[in-house]
């Protein structure tokens, strides 16, 4: 623990649930037509994203997106 709060490292998590628990709602999901809102940036842009976020320019959540994976999605 000592060696973590020297280091000044920050742990995180979140409780989504048990795996049941997950697909049960991705179930929900997709029965439903569900959606969520995101705004993709794409990962050369991981910095700036940062940085906007500390500023509170976000909007809905951030997606940081693969270009190449991106144009692919484009194209379907």
């Amino acid at each position: 623990m000592f060696s973590l709060i020297t280091k000044e490292a920050k742990l995180g998590g979140s409780s989504t649930g048990s795996p049941k628990d997950i697909a049960t709602m991705l179930d929900f999901a997709i029965k439903h037509d569900v959606h969520t809102w995101t705004n993709p940036r794409p990962l050369k842009d991981a910095n700036q994203t940062i940085i906007d976020m500390e500023d509170g320019k976000a909007r809905y959540r951030y997606v940081l997106v693969n270009e190449k994976h991106a144009a692919e999605e484009k194209q379907e």
